[in-house]
């Protein structure tokens, strides 16, 4: 019985068309990778959560801006003034960690690394720039367990 040729097999498959945007491509996230990023808008997109699409950006944004001013004087955490919408939530930066730990299991390995990796140095400032807050709940995670002060927003 003769054998069908490799390209024969080949072009009698469909091949799918041209991939077609129903909205403009995502932003590359700054830090990280083209491959990461479109990964990332994946897993936004794929799960229904707290968060708005974009929030990963957001939350980073906001995890390095907490972070940036120069120095070593203690920083203070503060609550959002709205932490039930889901923009205003992401103005505590513990609550922007919490995006950053909800979007990494959802990420396929290769992004979830890379994220992981753009985070630690993060998570190591944020842990010698505040303080542990010794009333805190045992079973919060560990960015939450650090003092804080007063409410933030309008």
């Amino acid at each position: 019985m003769p054998r069908n040729r490799p390209g024969a097999l080949r072009s009698a498959r469909k091949t799918p068309g041209p991939r077609i945007w129903e909205e403009p491509p995502p932003a590359r996230i700054r830090g990280l990778s083209g491959r990461t990023s479109l990964a990332i808008h994946r897993a936004e997109r794929l799960s229904p959560g707290f968060y708005p699409r974009g929030a990963t950006d957001s939350a980073l944004r906001r995890y390095r801006a907490f972070l940036h001013p120069p120095g070593r004087r203690p920083r203070y955490p503060r609550e959002s003034y709205c932490r039930s919408c889901p923009g205003c939530a992401l103005v505590d930066v513990r609550q922007a960690r919490d995006a950053l730990a909800d979007i990494l299991p959802r990420l396929p390995p290769r992004a979830r690394a890379e994220l992981r990796r753009a985070v630690t140095p993060l998570d190591r400032r944020y842990l010698r720039l505040t303080l542990p807050d010794p009333l805190a709940a045992r079973t919060a995670p560990w960015w939450h367990r650090r003092l804080a002060k007063g409410v933030e927003g309008w």
